[in-house]
């Protein structure tokens, strides 16, 4: 599944999620809800929440984080070598966030692995 499809998926299941960027290794947007300036504006956030979560805590790499704000709230998980970051309206429900958004990285991992694996 690729990223867009992912994160067209999870846009329909989840009731909390309405918008949300997956980032590489390097914190580049790959795919998006958003538009290009938007999702760069992400992922410049996401990369600030989970290195302040990282400087938080020596020699551990922060997973998840959540930001709380008065308009909703804002998810970063990071999963092995991708990361996602996405925006709730008010009242979210965390674990189930957190679990959409688990999710959606393991569909498009499953992808990145099988293209990875197929013959040349």
């Amino acid at each position: 599944m690729t990223g867009d499809q992912a994160l067209a998926e999870l846009l329909d299941v989840s009731e909390d999620v309405v918008a949300a960027v997956i980032l590489d290794a390097e914190g580049r947007p790959t795919a998006a809800t958003v538009g290009d300036a938007e999702a760069a504006k992400a992922a410049e956030i996401a990369a600030a929440m989970l290195a302040y979560g990282d400087a938080l805590r020596s020699g551990v790499s922060a997973a998840r984080l959540e930001a709380v704000t008065a308009d909703g709230n804002v998810f970063a998980l990071r999963e092995g070598s991708a990361a996602i970051v996405a925006a709730t309206g008010r009242d979210s429900v965390a674990g189930l966030v957190l679990h959409d958004l688990r999710t959606t990285l393991r569909k498009v991992g499953r992808r990145t692995k099988a293209k990875a694996n197929a013959p040349s």
